[in-house]
């Protein structure tokens, strides 16, 4: 795959374009960075279900991909308990473009991760392996921690 093809099949237009930087690990835990263009500040992770949570709040803060499953949280109002809406917020403003995340390298491995849908309370999209331009599609976030985990092996 060209230079070209692989900056399109990642999906620099995305507005949930993400990169894993993992920079160390022993199989159990792998930390790591997580970049986004909405902020220039990583979120730094310890292990992959953290890093899972940051992906997903991340494309709750912008509301894209749409979730599928509206999240809900219980609350206490008025001393009845009664089942509240997530509230969406407006998305917020970028302060990077795509493709500078593409700059970001971890000291392990680094990985484009663009979500194109949360379908069936699961994600579904494509991961690119940036180091060796390998790109796979995934159907849901399991299958997405073995692709990392099937790469990183290699």
């Amino acid at each position: 795959m060209s230079d070209s093809q692989s900056f399109f099949r990642i999906g620099v237009a995305a507005p949930n374009l993400m990169v894993i930087c993992i920079d160390s690990g022993d199989g159990g835990s792998e930390p790591g960075r997580l970049y986004s263009c909405y902020s220039r500040e990583p979120a730094r992770f310890e292990d992959q279900y953290q890093l899972l949570l940051m992906m997903e709040q991340v494309m709750e803060k912008i509301n894209y991909p749409q979730a599928s499953v509206a999240l809900r949280r219980y609350g206490n109002t008025g001393g009845k308990k009664e089942v509240v809406e997530y509230a969406r917020r407006e998305r917020p403003a970028k302060v990077m473009e795509q493709t500078e995340l593409l700059d970001y390298r971890g000291e392990r491995a680094t990985y484009a991760v663009r979500v194109q849908y949360r379908q069936n309370a699961t994600w579904q999209g494509e991961l690119v392996w940036l180091e060796h331009n390998e790109a796979h599609s995934f159907t849901s976030e399991l299958e997405l921690l073995k692709l990392i985990d099937s790469m990183r092996d290699r």
